[in-house]
């Protein structure tokens, strides 16, 4: 005896059946335990006290960030330039992507390099840079 009819005299159909249920089972139970792990170890942590927020404490008033900068160069380099006040004359450029990226100015890097092109951020030696007016073309 061959095929289909071999199949349903060793009852091969119940067999099969039993064998697809056992491995869904065993798969479901599996996935239920993976998805408790997160809350069992919950258990064994240290509750983090909540975070204490900062009163700041400055004076000084906050830089008024838009959303696109300005495709007046002159405009766009007030904006930085601010930025840099408390920095002094001459600055590190690394120093000058963080306070943008602080305060969540777009694209940091294409408007340092706009400014480098421009002549308006000039290097000043030992990789500082200094601003320079914007000159009237």
């Amino acid at each position: 005896m061959y095929g289909l009819a071999a199949i349903q005299q060793a009852n091969g159909w119940a067999m099969a059946a039993a064998g697809a249920s056992i491995v869904l089972v065993g798969l479901a139970v599996l996935s239920f335990l993976i998805s408790m792990i997160p809350r069992l170890t919950g258990l064994f942590e240290e509750k983090a006290p909540p975070p204490v927020e900062k009163v700041e404490t400055a004076t000084k008033p906050k830089t008024i960030v838009p959303d696109k900068l300005p495709k007046d160069l002159g405009a766009a380099s007030t904006i930085y330039i601010s930025l840099t006040e408390d920095l002094g004359e001459a600055f590190n450029l690394i120093d000058l992507h963080k306070k943008s990226k602080e305060i969540g100015l777009p694209h940091p890097h294409l408007s340092i390099n706009r400014f480098r092109e421009a002549g308006v951020l000039v290097a000043v030696g030992d990789g500082r840079f200094s601003w320079q007016p914007l000159s009237e073309e």
